[in-house]
């Protein structure tokens, strides 16, 4: 059981955002006294299978 709340920072919630929006990648984060400060680099990565279904799924939906 967790003792105390956890409160996010601001930073800390884009860092999460920024995150769940990338969904599949890499990333490179400069963190300074505890908080993220900066994303040097981030690399979105797709994996082909993933994608050929999705592919499908989209032809389908075409007329």
């Amino acid at each position: 059981m967790i003792d105390e709340l956890i409160v996010l920072t601001n930073k800390e919630k884009l860092l999460i955002k920024f995150m769940r929006e990338l969904a599949w990648g890499e990333m490179k984060i400069r963190v300074e006294s505890g908080q993220p400060v900066l994303i040097y680099e981030a690399i979105k990565t797709i994996k082909l299978e993933d994608e050929q279904k999705n592919f499908k799924k989209n032809c389908s939906k075409r007329p």
